[in-house]
């Protein structure tokens, strides 16, 4: 953030405006880049120092802080800061959002149950009062007042948000919430985006739906099996799909044995393919489970990763678990055939589980 200061603050100076510039770009160069984002209700800013939180606490009257940068009880910034804020009486929340990346479904939410929250007057900063005060900003207007045009200005060149030069994915989240209005042919307004954020939003390609199309009751111990599962594509922008490994999205799977079984867990791969999965398409895939030598309840957790990056849970996407029990060779049970299901009511029973760890 201090570069890309120092990058539009050189730029001012050479077209010879510098310090004189007038009104927002000023504010962003030489006061911490405190504007109003709902007039008298939400401030945004860059992160304040001891005295500049105390001053705005006295001149616009903050009854709470949100910091966007997370907490860092080594850092020396956010001691003073909690320290202003107890000594004043300010309600204060630490909440990490990155600054590059689309934030994940269940911290979108977080940002709304704040902003429903706090105390008003509201300051919310960031470091350089950018990116992720601008998409807070943006969302805090939108619970205001539904204003999409509004929205897009808190990513404004006036507000220090630069797109020629900007690596942030953090707009894209208006540019979803419009998109999902658009295919419902409906206008903006806050209970709609509350909706969207609560059951619709997916940070970029990351939302999925898993579903077994064959899901084996029981099993006997060190029996193979291949499962397969049908994908579909659940967000608006299309699944990389890779057959390199290593490299794109995978359909993955964490394997937890019983418990007190001894016997370790594993995290598995489907073998990839090469293809974008657009939205509302769907792909089948196979996954080969290893012999499962203990008996009892394992338990396999099957998602979507990308690989190097996130696994799509960890996005907000729902996974999908299945049981599967395992008995002894003794016990006498015969092995369904590889990528078979099982055709017992205890085969009905667990593929309706599984379906219902899915989207609706």
């Amino acid at each position: 953030m201090r570069i890309r200061h120092l990058a539009l603050a050189g730029a001012l100076a050479a077209f010879g405006v510098g310090a004189a510039v007038p009104g927002p770009l000023h504010t962003y160069l030489f006061e911490s880049n405190l504007m109003p984002v709902v007039e008298g209700q939400v401030y945004r800013s860059a992160q304040p120092s001891g005295p500049e939180l105390a001053r705005w606490v006295e001149r616009l009257g903050i009854k709470s802080v949100l910091n966007l940068r997370g907490e860092d009880n080594d850092a020396a910034w956010m001691r003073e800061e909690h320290s202003v804020s107890a000594s004043l009486g300010i309600t204060h929340y630490d909440l990490h959002l990155s600054a590059d990346r689309m934030p994940p479904a269940q911290k979108l939410r977080e940002v709304v149950q704040i902003l429903d929250a706090a105390p008003r007057p509201l300051l919310l900063h960031c470091k350089g009062g950018v990116e992720r005060s601008g998409l807070v900003g943006a969302v805090a207007v939108l619970l205001a007042r539904g204003d999409l045009d509004a929205a897009r200005r808190e990513f404004a060149v006036s507000k220090g948000y630069l797109p020629f030069v900007a690596s942030s994915d953090l707009p894209r989240v208006i540019d979803d919430y419009e998109s999902w209005l658009g295919a419902r042919g409906v206008r903006s307004s806050p209970e709609r985006f509350r909706d969207w954020v609560e059951h619709d939003y997916a940070p970029d390609f990351y939302r999925a739906e898993i579903a077994p199309l064959d899901a084996p009751a029981s099993l006997a111990a060190g029996a193979p099996l291949v499962l397969r599962f049908r994908i579909t594509n659940r967000s608006v922008r299309p699944i990389p799909l890779r057959a390199e490994t290593g490299r794109g999205v995978h359909l993955g799977a964490r394997l937890r044995p019983p418990e007190g079984s001894g016997a370790p867990a594993a995290e598995l791969r489907a073998p990839g393919v090469d293809r974008q999965l657009a939205p509302g398409e769907s792909a089948e895939l196979a996954l080969q489970l290893p012999p499962l030598a203990a008996a009892g309840r394992w338990r396999l957790d099957v998602d979507l990763v990308d690989e190097r990056v996130k696994w799509f849970a960890e996005m907000g996407s729902p996974e999908l678990v299945l049981p599967i029990e395992v008995s002894s060779p003794s016990a006498g049970t015969a092995s369904p055939s590889a990528g078979t299901a099982s055709p017992s009511a205890d085969a009905a029973d667990l593929r309706g589980q599984a379906h219902g760890r899915g989207l609706p």
